[in-house]
Order: structure tokens, then C-alpha cells, then sequence
């Protein structure tokens, strides 16, 4: 009985240990992943935090260090405060990418909806594997109106 008592007490130990080694590992893992993110309106295009609501797309370029071959990468897209088109905190749109080690050229996109994007505030999460790294904050404004749409205004009196 001695025995029996005294080996299980040694599996735990054992099993603590190895649980201990392995949340250490994830962490360090954890630790070692960085992403450089911009928002964009296009594939090369400039950072900016502010679109049109007639805009194409929204883009996110990034760039990693750290990632290993077979690395997921995801963006959540999620909007923030749009007004009534939808309540805060609403998910939008998430897309993952399996990646092969780290990558200078590396981005999501987010096409307009039909009737083009609600005004207001958003954001998009960037995870490595389940494990969020950055967050961008954008916003949709009113599209500019075209000039001759203007002088029509001010002619008809509107």
C-alpha cells in the first residue's frame, strides 16, 4: 500500500511538472510573436484610420516575426458604433490565413457592403492562432459629395 501511495504521489508530481514546462513554453511562444499592422485603402496604399463610405475596400498589410510554418493568423472584423445599422460590438467578417513562417506582405481585405458602409467607428482584431496580438481602430465617414452634385444643390435651393 506504501508502495502504490508513494508512486502516485510521484505521477502527480510528474504531471504537475510536465503542466508547469508546457504553460511555460506557450507563453515564451506567446511572447516571441509580434505583427506590425496598418489600415489602408488599398493593397499598397498609405495607412489611414478614415474611409468614405463609397470605399471599395478596407485593407490590413502586416507583417510578422516570430510566426512558425503552419501559423494561423486571423483578422475579426467588428464594428463598433454604427448607429442603428447594427448594435456595437457586432462581427462583421473574420478571415484566417495559414502562413509559412513570417511574412513582410502579409493582408486581409473587407469589401463594401451593397448599400456601402454605415458611418461610424470599427475595428479588426489580429490573432496568432487564438492569441490576439494588435487591434486596429478605423472609421467610416459620409462620402463626399461630387462638386456638380453640390452646384445642383445650391441652384435648386436645397
Amino acid at each position: 500500500m506504501t508502495c502504490y501511495f508513494a508512486r502516485a504521489q510521484t505521477m502527480k508530481r510528474i504531471l504537475a511538472l510536465l503542466i508547469g514546462v508546457i504553460s511555460c513554453a506557450a507563453f515564451a511562444r506567446a511572447g516571441d510573436v509580434t505583427v506590425e499592422a496598418i489600415t489602408a485603402a488599398g493593397p499598397n496604399g498609405e495607412e489611414t484610420t478614415t474611409f468614405a463610405a463609397d470605399a471599395p475596400k478596407v485593407f490590413v498589410t502586416f507583417k510578422t516575426k516570430g510566426v512558425s510554418d503552419g501559423d494561423k493568423i486571423r483578422a475579426v472584423w467588428i464594428a463598433d458604433d454604427v448607429g442603428e445599422a447594427a448594435p456595437k460590438g457586432t462581427k462583421i467578417d473574420e478571415k484566417t490565413l495559414k502562413v509559412d513562417g513570417d511574412t513582410e506582405d502579409g493582408m486581409f481585405s473587407l469589401s463594401k457592403p451593397t448599400n456601402g458602409w454605415p458611418v461610424g467607428k470599427y475595428h479588426v482584431e489580429i490573432y496568432v492562432n487564438d492569441e490576439l496580438v494588435t487591434k486596429l481602430k478605423f472609421t467610416i465617414k459620409a462620402a463626399a459629395k461630387s462638386k456638380k452634385h453640390s452646384d445642383e444643390e445650391e441652384e435648386s435651393g436645397d
